[in-house]
């Protein structure tokens, strides 16, 4: 092959045409951009780039960039492309890398970096524009102007990563002035969102979905944050237009029909509880939808104050509709309550154990057994409900029960799903047991029990803890001859178990 130097010289326009390219795709003013070239250059300083072989026929040039890992690069000169092994689908350091060595061997590559970097952008002329909402747009949109590659659906971590850096890109731009500063900042979030939405629905639907659904809960409190932060701002008669272009984005937003609008309506949920709070305003904002949602008329009804009328709702709107109810709590609209958690109850079941993550459920399980019983439900309603729970209910089927003085069937359904101590006494078990020990007895001996067959002192300790509790029990419920006889049982079965029989005189159950 012949050398890099003799090669530089025969392909001079070749190179110029790929920097000419790099200088077109390439702003400094985008962070990621200008991080990209940085590092480049760094490679090409460093030795880090080794030209391998020159293929005359195909005009295909291979490099090897030692980065991290040694990664290798394919450059053909006939179709003026550049191919790289690392994931980056579009420009990376390592194509810049090899491309900045050849040009380095006609021109000088200092003098381009400076020159690019002198280079204003487009987002510096916008910025020297009079402040305006299309102004802003522009400029946050201009950030997000290539494509999210596509596998930042498959891998969390790239698309974190690329999330993060282009958002701190759109924040470079923010205003000096402190009044702009949280209104810029709420733009600069909530159009990035837009610009990624696809991605992140995709991307739940894949291998590292729980990553980005926390993505998307981290995101809506950043966005909580900032909006509460601007509804107590003082604002001026210039920041009309700025939240009429911002209603106006939310609206289109959650317009659009993609499968995903259960997570939309959360975003829209979200402005329209903490920034636009006006009632006429919201009254405005539902004229303005020929044939809303039923979720966003009601939403608005409770908002407004206004009756609710719900009619039969689909199992996979469930969890909006829930959402709705802990609105209509806050808001102490009682109707809206009653006719939305009725219409939600036949889906309970599926909600929880398919539209939710386990770890989601015992707190579900709480939000439902608080809303239902602030509305009128009949027993048959009530074991209905807490049959759909599941196991997931007990702590809110063992309150019902103990309101209801429902003793023996509380202890048997702790029978039933043999519930360990510390959840029985979590469901009530002093309760249950001042007002009826009688039935606490069984419990607790099943409890000594598992201890005994622990066989140690430890366990054995436990069983007597326990036993003092079952004295107290027949004490109480004037059943002391039984609770002799039990306990002189427990002796003869168990008198080999030294230890056992240490522990029992030592609690004076005898």
């Amino acid at each position: 092959m012949a050398t890099v130097q003799s090669l530089a010289n025969r392909f001079d326009d070749t190179i110029h045409n790929y920097m000419a390219a790099i200088d077109n795709a390439l702003t400094p003013t985008r962070e990621l951009d200008e991080e990209m070239v940085r590092k480049a250059v760094f490679l090409v300083r460093h030795d880090g780039v080794q030209i391998l072989s020159f293929n005359e026929e195909r005009l295909l040039l291979e490099a090897v960039v030692k980065d991290a890992h040694a990664v290798k690069v394919v450059l053909n000169f006939d179709k003026m492309t550049a191919i790289c092994a690392c994931p980056q689908e579009e420009m990376c350091r390592h194509r810049l890398a090899v491309i900045f060595s050849l040009y380095q061997k006609v021109a000088s590559l200092s003098e381009w970096v400076a020159a690019w970097r002198a280079r204003p952008g487009d987002e510096m002329k916008m910025l020297a524009e009079k402040r305006s909402p299309d102004q802003w747009t522009q400029i946050i949109r201009s950030v997000w102007r290539e494509p999210v590659p596509d596998y930042t659906t498959r891998n969390f971590f790239y698309f974190e990563q690329m999330y993060e850096g282009r958002l701190k890109n759109a924040l470079s731009f923010v205003p000096l002035e402190r009044e702009w500063k949280v209104f810029y900042r709420t733009y600069a979030r909530f159009i990035s969102l837009m610009e990624v939405w696809s991605t992140y629905i995709a991307g739940a639907d894949e291998v590292h979905h729980s990553f980005f659904k926390t993505w998307f809960e981290d995101e809506l409190h950043e966005l909580r944050d900032l909006l509460e932060a601007l509804r107590v701002q003082h604002r001026t008669f210039e920041a009309d237009a700025f939240l009429d272009h911002l209603r106006k984005l939310v609206r289109s937003f959650v317009r659009v029909k993609d499968g995903s609008f259960s997570q939309r309506f959360t975003v829209y949920r979200l402005f329209w509880t903490s920034l636009f709070t006006g009632s006429k305003l919201r009254r405005e904002e539902l004229s303005q939808f020929s044939s809303p949602d039923a979720r966003i008329a009601a939403f608005f009804a409770v908002l407004n104050g206004e009756d609710v009328a719900v009619e039969k709702i689909s199992p996979g709107e469930t969890s909006d509709w829930i959402q709705l109810a802990v609105l209509a709590e806050a808001e102490g609209h009682g109707q809206a309550m009653e006719v939305i958690l009725k219409a939600v109850k036949p889906h309970v079941k599926t909600f929880l154990f398919e539209g939710l993550y386990t770890q989601y459920r015992h707190q579900y399980v709480r939000i439902l057994s608080r809303l239902f019983s602030q509305i009128q439900l009949s027993e048959s309603d009530w074991e209905d409900l807490f049959k759909q729970f599941g196991h997931y209910g007990l702590p809110a089927y063992s309150t019902y029960l103990i309101e209801k003085k429902l003793y023996k069937q509380w202890a048997e359904l702790h029978h039933l799903h043999n519930s360990p101590l510390y959840f029985v006494e979590e469901c009530g078990l002093k309760e249950v047991q001042d007002a009826a020990p009688d039935y606490v007895l069984p419990l607790y001996h099943r409890f000594a029990m598992d201890y005994l067959e622990e066989r140690n002192r430890p366990g054995y300790k436990q069983a007597v803890r326990i036993w003092k509790k079952m004295k107290a029990a027949c004490k109480k419920s004037g059943q002391l001859d039984f609770w002799q006889a039990y306990i002189n049982e427990i002796r003869t079965q168990n008198k080999r178990l030294r230890a056992l029989q240490e522990e029992i005189e030592k609690g004076q159950l005898a």
